[in-house]
């Protein structure tokens, strides 16, 4: 492969692990909502420290696991609307995701203080 080439990995969940064992790039959809929480993640990587990566991503694991769940593309775009910044659904065939799973993703934004308890767009979807 020419020096130019890097390996990289795009589960959220699993990139941690990834980025431990040698990975050379996160393709995160999460970091483009909470680039702060995933940035500290990449750059306890980066000093050699994984006890403190791997603490940091499972903070987040609340999240990683909606991730799985619904798929992360379909929780981002709930995420999106429940922050406030867009209303916009996924292309079709993607199916937005119902009520329910959408109040379930503004709770863990409040649970990972991601999202403010009296924010606007969290009181419309709560």
């Amino acid at each position: 492969m020419p020096s130019t080439f890097s390996l990289g990995y795009s589960a959220d969940w699993n990139s941690v692990e990834a980025l431990i064992a040698g990975a050379d790039v996160w393709y995160s959809v999460a970091g483009g909502l909470f680039p702060e929480e995933c940035l500290r993640m990449v750059r306890a990587v980066q000093r050699g420290n994984a006890a403190e990566a791997r603490r940091l991503d499972a903070e987040m694991k609340p999240l990683w696991d909606l991730f799985r769940e619904f798929s992360s593309l379909r929780v981002v775009y709930a995420a999106l609307e429940v922050l406030g910044l867009c209303k916009a659904q996924p292309p079709r065939p993607i199916l937005p995701l119902p009520d329910a799973a959408r109040r379930r993703v503004a709770a863990v934004l409040r649970e990972l203080k991601l999202l403010s308890q009296t924010s606007e767009a969290d009181r419309s979807v709560a």
